[in-house]
């Protein structure tokens, strides 16, 4: 034990080194006084009676002292702890001020942003009205055409009037995803516990006629049966890649489509494998792009906004979305999350 330790346990102001140090200074002074007084006393009392006298007044002097001394001792702990409580006010105002003073700019964007959000919604709303109005004036005149100008029509007319009603759908269809994107980019994500059997179940419920009718073979190898994230997002995400893998394995003599999680780490993993057309991986980056397609619409419809919006709902839950492909044999989408919390595996086919 070196004297320097010693040193920082005599000045210390712990509860231990305090209660010692009291207690030694308490025996030093009580010892003292007990052979002073002793040795003082035999000097003046001549007497029995004179004795007593002076040790009844040495008792008292002894307890004044004390007790002048406990109070001394008591005045000087509050002194500190007052000091000491001051020191921390003072600190604590300190510390809020510059935690104000440094928050004070982002609360302002996030104001700024709070307002460009419910301007945003706002714009989209009236967007999606303004552009839909006049496609809905044009699908009911062209309705109005089919039903009574039909006979007056040549086959490339009525032909041209298709045309267009394909148009329209595919103009709302259009205007619905750009609502869906931004819709993405603007919600508050809710995390909780999701159930990916009853998700998937519940996205090929929709295809189940068109799953039934191509004979489609779906498999099922969910590792992680329950993970920890926001439901609407991983839906939306899923969503569009099991309608991805149906559509590019349309023309596919026996399609099947293939839907898996598993644990990695801190990070839970999706996929979605399919065996359609493929494509060449120099294209990777382009088709996660906004309105980016690689084959024509004639042979396989949509926006082009599907991938986007993975894209979108991946990264607003801190993941990554990337695909494995080669032309002609098939693809498979991963989607990985963070936060996982894997579950009892489950193997379906």
């Amino acid at each position: 034990m070196s004297l320097a330790y010693l040193r920082h346990l005599w000045h210390s102001a712990d509860p231990a080194p305090s209660a010692l140090r009291l207690a030694f200074w308490y025996t030093i002074f009580a010892g003292a006084w007990i052979a002073f007084s002793d040795r003082l006393l035999t000097l003046m009392a001549h007497d029995i009676e004179g004795l007593t006298g002076w040790q009844t007044m040495k008792g008292w002097l002894f307890v004044l002292a004390m007790a002048a001394w406990l109070g001394f001792e008591r005045w000087r702990t509050i002194s500190q702890y007052q000091r000491i409580n001051n020191e921390l006010r003072a600190l604590n105002a300190s510390l809020e001020q510059r935690i104000a003073e440094r928050t004070a700019p982002l609360q302002a964007a996030n104001a700024e942003l709070s307002q460009i959000n419910q301007k945003l919604e706002a714009f989209t709303a009236t967007v999606s009205h303004d552009l839909k109005a006049p496609l809905r004036v044009i699908a009911g005149y062209n309705q109005l055409l089919l039903r009574f100008h039909a006979h007056q029509l040549s086959d490339d007319g009525k032909q041209c009037l298709n045309n267009i009603h394909l148009a329209i759908a595919q103009m709302n269809q259009l205007i619905d995803d750009l609502l869906a994107y931004t819709h993405v980019e603007r919600r508050v994500l809710e995390y909780a516990e999701i159930n990916l059997e009853n998700v998937i179940a519940e996205i090929l419920t929709v295809h189940a006629d068109q799953i039934a009718a191509r004979g489609v073979v779906i498999e099922r190898h969910l590792q992680c049966a329950i993970i920890y994230g926001d439901e609407t997002s991983i839906t939306l995400a899923l969503r569009n890649l099991i309608d991805n893998a149906l559509k590019f394995s349309a023309h596919v003599p026996q399609p099947r489509l293939a839907i898996g999680s598993e644990a990695i780490g801190s990070m839970v993993r999706l996929w979605v494998k399919d065996n359609g057309i493929g494509f060449d991986m120099r294209h990777h980056d382009r088709i996660f792009g906004i309105f980016q397609r690689l084959h024509p619409q004639d042979m396989y419809p949509g926006s082009g906004v599907g991938l986007a919006i993975v894209q979108k709902a991946a990264e607003r839950m801190g993941g990554r979305v990337w695909a494995e492909s080669k032309p002609g044999a098939g693809a498979i989408f991963y989607l990985e999350i963070p936060h996982a919390i894997a579950s009892a595996p489950s193997t379906a086919h």
